[in-house]
């Protein structure tokens, strides 16, 4: 089982080195021909590789857990390779995309042009759309925090009214009070002189009969 294993992983070394250096050569002054040919060959050889890499994920299940681990780990750095293999195809396929003279004859390349600025534009779309829902949640956010502001400006109008309200109470009753303290005030005093006069009174009339004795007497 793993002799087998071993065998893809060695067909897939050929078949990537293959790859890169038919990638390497679409940089290169090759007509248009040839250009189209090595294209072909080289998508040709990424999907031989792919079946490569199910052909392993199907015999690693069958192995050990221990080894079925180890296996499951190279082929998914395997897939990775692979991808930035594709993508750096791709990336040169399509470089001449904006060349329509030169790609005129190949209607693959030429779709897969089309297609490539298809998503170009609709990536374009999505971020565009991103930013208006972002304005808006922007929008909306503020508008709800403005709202918080109005209702915590009202609420503490209403609270100083209320303490304007009760300020002007407690001066009513202040004043209330003032005046009721001057009126027992005055009564006091009041109260005070006709006992200081009753006392003055009762006094002279004690002089006097004291007086009236002393002069009997003698």
């Amino acid at each position: 089982m793993e002799s087998l294993l071993k065998s893809y992983e060695q067909q897939f070394s050929v078949t990537t080195a293959s790859i890169t250096a038919k990638t390497a050569t679409l940089n290169g002054t090759i007509t248009a021909e040839d250009k189209k040919s090595v294209v072909q060959q080289i998508v040709r050889e990424l999907e031989e590789t792919k079946d490569i890499l199910e052909q392993m994920g199907l015999e690693v299940r069958e192995l050990d857990a221990t080894s079925k681990n180890k296996y499951f780990t190279r082929i998914e750095s395997y897939r990775v390779e692979l991808s930035r293999l594709e993508k750096e195809f791709n990336n040169k396929r399509l470089a001449k995309c904006g060349d329509r003279e030169e790609l005129f004859g190949d209607a693959e390349v030429e779709d897969a042009c089309d297609h490539n600025q298809f998503l170009i534009n609709s990536e374009k779309l999505e971020r565009g759309k991103s930013r208006l829902e972002a304005g808006y949640q922007v929008v909306v956010e503020t508008e709800q925090i403005g709202n918080n502001i109005l209702a915590d400006l009202n609420h503490q109008r209403e609270t100083i009214q209320r303490t304007r309200n009760r300020l002007t109470e407690t001066d009513e009753e202040l004043g209330r009070s003032g005046r009721l303290l001057n009126h027992m005030l005055v009564r006091i005093i009041h109260n005070r002189l006709i006992l200081v006069g009753l006392i003055s009174i009762f006094a002279l009339f004690i002089i006097i009969t004291l007086y009236i004795k002393f002069r009997a007497n003698s």
